[in-house]
């Protein structure tokens, strides 16, 4: 991403520390280091103050910041658990308001700052600070994700002439991730969730050593990763002819989907899509069977904002990233889960996932 991007989302966040009263911003989630600075080395942290753009890292990384982060000033550290060198540069200053990301900061490394620090300032505990910038996306950062998520769609094509009943849940997962690296993805997002028979009512059962059978539904949630930025998507599908009850709940699935893809609008509370999927199983009768929300944001995580749930908060805005994954799930007989990833514009969604939903691979 180039230098311009780089400073314009620091004079962003600038900006909101001024409105918020903020003279220094401790900055230690990996995904908001990167997104500000351009630095995806593993250890480090920022110091953003209204004058100063600081990155703190250790030995191994000092190279890399100075070519990756060329807006910041690179400060060597022992250890990026140690604040005292940020501390003494805020000390100095005589910075008052001293905001901590607290969801992303260990009790012990908040002990660590707070033993060096003896100033009479204010810590301030701040969440989804950064976070709610980045669900809103740039041009640049909408084209890697839909690259990645090209690179799924690819992968899993070349999967399906593998696919047949006798192979395990393991050999499927470890098929899809050898050809999600053959097709460009730099690491996997989430461990590939693969699920078969009544496991595919666990909507997070990771593969196992489980046989696939004939006649069994078998859900895959996997994604890419393309230049830091992640994609994700399920499709749930079974060899042979299915049962008429898992044609019917398969029908409903991609129905309810079908209504989020075609109704959701900038400017909608993010909790009303789920509302509207929601209230549609719970006339047929499912709506029990329905127990997680309808979407997620994507971007430099697999999951980040917007939250398209019962307790979502806010509007969804045009530029927003996310999935769109109604599911039904039933202990002892199954589940289905249907997942695309979209892009929302100012005259609706536009899917960035590009697979078929075939519920029967012959």
């Amino acid at each position: 991403m180039g230098v311009l991007t780089l400073n314009n989302r620091v004079a962003k966040i600038r900006q909101k520390m001024a409105e918020n009263n903020i003279d220094a911003l401790l900055v230690t989630h990996r995904p908001n280091v990167f997104y500000l600075s351009g630095f995806s080395g593993t250890s480090g942290f920022l110091l953003l103050t209204a004058e100063d753009a600081l990155l703190y890292t250790d030995f191994r990384y000092l190279q890399q910041a100075g070519e990756q982060a060329p807006g910041f000033e690179v400060v060597r550290v022992n250890s990026t658990a140690d604040f005292s060198a940020a501390v003494q540069l805020i000390s100095q200053k005589g910075l008052k308001n001293i905001a901590l990301e607290e969801a992303h900061i260990s009790l012990r490394e908040f002990h660590q700052f707070k033993n060096s620090y003896h100033g009479d300032g204010r810590i301030v505990p701040l969440f989804n600070f950064i976070e709610v910038m980045r669900a809103v996306k740039e041009e640049e950062e909408i084209t890697k994700i839909a690259t990645a998520a090209r690179i799924a769609d690819e992968a899993f094509q070349k999967i399906l002439p593998l696919l047949k009943p006798g192979m395990s849940e393991l050999d499927l997962a470890g098929e899809l991730e050898y050809r999600l690296r053959k097709s460009g993805s730099e690491k996997l997002p989430f461990e590939i969730i693969v699920a078969s028979g009544e496991r595919s009512a666990l909507p997070h059962g990771t593969a196992g050593s489980r046989i696939i059978k004939e006649g069994e539904p078998v859900t895959v949630d996997f994604g890419a990763v393309y230049e830091g930025y992640c994609s994700d998507m399920t499709r749930t599908f079974l060899f042979g002819a299915p049962s008429a009850k898992q044609q019917e709940i398969y029908n409903m699935v991609l129905q309810g989907q079908e209504m989020a893809l075609s109704s959701i609008k900038p400017g909608q509370k993010a909790s009303a899509a789920d509302t509207l999927v929601r209230n549609f199983f719970q006339q047929l009768g499912f709506g029990m069977y329905f127990g997680h929300g309808l979407g997620h944001g994507v971007g430099l995580e697999v999951h980040e904002l917007p939250t398209l749930s019962p307790k979502g908060e806010g509007l969804l805005e045009e530029a927003m990233v996310f999935t769109l994954e109604p599911g039904i799930y039933i202990e002892g007989w199954g589940g289905i889960r249907i997942e695309d990833l979209v892009v929302l514009r100012s005259n609706g969604v536009q899917n960035l996932t590009n697979t078929g939903k075939r519920f029967v691979i012959e």
